[in-house]
């Protein structure tokens, strides 16, 4: 037992360190998370401190316009002007006056933001004797706002961190998923505690269309997982910044908020429709390709003897060209210094069937058969711990408007016997 488990233990370890990991979209995924970590932080260091003081500190009272006016900038008098009215106001059983207009004006190199049109309209509401409602500061009665933006805006920009944080995750999560805990994955780590790889399940009796040919070969891999997250991060992504997009265009009261709105526009929703475009692109390749099944003849595969292939498509497949070829890969993984380095090399490919125009009704199956023969010097399956030679039959699917798509299935390659045992 307890040899079992160190076994099971050092095939894991074993596949950690030797699985196509695939690190440069991994890295990408976890930039993309980390940077919603990042802006997230920030964002809350920043308006969420604010507005948690805003909310703690600040309150509504009366007050009196004594004068307003647009004072320019002193250091660009004609571009940028600042609205400021002049309020009275008795909190306390003490009287105060101060000259402010929104939070921006209490800093004097943030309040010069309007350009003279735009201060003019902000001040037009006020007029000297006018009573009206002011926010004061009740640990400093000396600040005080009149106009006090709305946290709207700070809260569905929270929406960003938070989809950056969701949909990387999410992503790294299904590839962590996909080399970790899939049927492949454990696949995988079985096939490095083994010379060889394991021989695949025989059909049961009576299994369509397992009766034809000995061996229903699984093709490697399985997205399904990563399509349903790539989906929702899509939809998320969209969602959200459309939503932010209509809310700010229709809330902006400046010009320089309405131009806002639209670089944020072009920007965040632009990348959503390449997203959603991209998705919906690969939607529609894999629908196109339909379901694919494979069987072989014998495995393992003896090199200068025939082997007989059927090829399944079901579904409703429209393809311009169907190519089927034999490969073999080999890997070399070595570390230098600290990075692990792997090497591939197609060291040998043959196109075992071609067809041109492949159209196949919803609810049918279309049957390919052909054959093929592994070269008599062809290099036998080999796993080791930094090397490895891998036999597939790659199925490849193009389609008229360009997109193509592959489906691997593992073989298993005996070195060649010049006589019959």
């Amino acid at each position: 037992m307890a040899e079992d488990l160190k076994s099971k233990a050092q095939g894991w370890l074993q596949f950690a360190y030797l699985a196509q990991w695939r690190f440069s979209e991994v890295i990408a995924l976890s930039i993309v998370c980390a940077l919603g970590v990042v802006i997230l932080t920030v964002h809350l260091l920043t308006w969420g401190v604010q507005t948690y003081q805003e909310s703690k500190f600040l309150r509504q009272i009366p007050c009196v316009v004594d004068s307003v006016s647009a004072r320019p900038d002193p250091e660009n008098p004609t571009e940028y002007f600042r609205p400021e009215v002049k309020i009275s106001y008795e909190f306390e059983g003490e009287s105060f006056t101060t000259t402010t207009y929104d939070r921006q004006t209490l800093t004097d190199d943030e309040g010069f933001v309007y350009d003279n049109k735009e201060a003019l309209l902000a001040i037009a509401p006020f007029c000297p004797g006018q009573k009206t409602l002011c926010w004061i500061r009740v640990d400093d009665p000396t600040q005080a706002v009149l106009i006090k933006s709305s946290p709207l805006w700070g809260w569905l920009f929270l929406i960003i961190p938070t989809l950056l944080i969701f949909s990387g995750g999410s992503l790294l999560g299904a590839r962590l998923y996909d080399r970790l805990f899939s049927e492949e994955a454990r696949a995988s780590v079985k096939k490095q505690r083994t010379r060889y790889p394991t021989l695949p399940n025989v059909p049961d009796e009576g299994t369509s269309p397992g009766v034809a040919l000995a061996y229903r070969l699984t093709p490697r891999s399985r997205p399904r997982f990563s399509i349903w997250a790539r989906a929702f991060g899509v939809c998320v992504w969209n969602v959200a910044a459309w939503t932010i997009f209509l809310c700010v265009l229709t809330t902006a009261d400046t010009r320089g908020d309405f131009w806002s709105a639209c670089a944020f526009g072009v920007v965040f929703c632009g990348v959503g429709v390449v997203f959603a475009r991209r998705f919906f692109s690969l939607l529609r390749t894999i629908r196109n390709a339909g379901a694919m099944e494979l069987e072989i003849s014998t495995l393992p595969i003896l090199p200068g003897r025939k082997i007989r292939f059927n090829l399944f498509l079901r579904g409703r497949v429209s393809a311009k060209r169907l190519d089927v070829f034999l490969t073999c890969e080999e890997v070399a993984r070595f570390v230098q210094g600290t990075n692990s380095i792997t090497h591939r090399y197609e060291a040998y490919s043959a196109t075992l069937f071609t067809r041109y125009g492949v159209e196949v009704p919803s609810h049918e199956t279309l049957v390919e058969k052909f054959t093929a023969i592994t070269p008599i010097g062809a290099a036998p399956s080999f796993v080791s711990e930094h090397n490895e030679i891998s036999w597939r039959v790659v199925v490849k699917l193009e389609f008229a408007d360009g997109d193509s798509f592959s489906r691997d299935y593992d073989v298993i390659v005996y070195p060649f016997l010049p006589k019959e045992r």
